[in-house]
């Protein structure tokens, strides 16, 4: 008899064991209560099926997923009330000056189908925070919208930096740019961060980052020369050295003459746009 109520103790504690272990390693078991499960869907999901769904099949997810950022980051979710204000922005500085400048069909076709925002930077080991990526042309993560703040040209200057950063991306990968740009400037570095931006233009690169390598100088050039518009552009070239002015000049006449041959499309009436629409917002 002992041995039967033993048997069956056994047994119960090894269901109880896998059944644990089961539940402990799903990784596919979707985590609670962080708004990413079903919800009731609202007057933003309505603004936001209007104004990106509709007109240019553009999904907006700001309820946190996260199956869409790195699992290996702690990050926090994006606060509702910032999400019509970043977006807003994006279509007003970003997506118009494009519009009206290569025709509605170019955003319709080349722009990424999502945008994911996640309410805090995404911090790396090297002492880095990245505020955004692209992934294959399909979509862009958008990070630190928690602190975005529409009336602050300097925040809409830094989102704005992102998103041009990114979408230059999707259209190099789209078309490549004219391979002597590569061989402007050459002592490209992976430590682009132990360096200062004054180090950095002083070398002929808009940005430290732009010289991590040709393609991100290639999409830093043309997201400074968007952001700053023509005269902010100048005023850096001009406080930079004679070598470097060079450089920098060199690399704005292959960004100007990337988009009109590739994209038919006046770099600098687009640049004037952005700028207005900066200006107006």
């Amino acid at each position: 008899m002992n041995i039967k109520y033993i048997r069956l103790f056994l047994l119960l504690f090894s269901l109880s064991f896998i059944s644990a272990c089961s539940e402990d390693d799903d990784a596919d078991t979707p985590l609670p209560d962080l708004g990413g499960e079903t919800w009731v869907q609202g007057p933003l999901d309505t603004w936001l099926y209007q104004n990106f769904v509709t007109p240019y099949n553009i999904e907006v997810k700001y309820r946190f997923d996260r199956y869409e950022v790195a699992l290996n980051r702690v990050l926090v979710p994006a606060r509702e009330d910032r999400v019509i204000p970043v977006m807003e922005t994006i279509q007003k500085t970003w997506i118009a000056p494009y519009e009206q400048e290569a025709g509605p069909a170019f955003i319709k076709r080349l722009a990424p189908k999502q945008f994911v925002l996640v309410g805090s930077a995404e911090y790396n080991t090297n002492g880095t925070i990245t505020l955004g990526t692209a992934e294959g042309g399909r979509k862009i993560v958008l990070y630190v919208v928690n602190d975005f703040d529409q009336k602050l040209e300097s925040e809409v200057k830094q989102m704005l930096h992102t998103i041009h950063h990114e979408f230059a991306h999707i259209l190099h990968q789209t078309v490549m740019y004219p391979e002597e740009y590569r061989r402007i400037t050459t002592d490209y570095t992976a430590s682009w961060n132990d360096f200062s931006l004054a180090d950095a233009r002083s070398r002929g690169f808009i940005t430290q980052y732009a010289r991590s390598s040709p393609d991100e100088d290639f999409v830093e050039m043309i997201s400074i020369m968007l952001i700053e518009g023509k005269a902010g552009f100048d005023a850096i070239v001009n406080s930079a050295p004679e070598s470097a002015q060079t450089a920098l000049r060199q690399k704005e006449q292959l960004v100007v003459r990337y988009f009109k041959e590739a994209w038919n499309i006046d770099f600098y009436s687009l640049q004037a746009r952005s700028e207005t629409a900066i200006d107006a917002l």
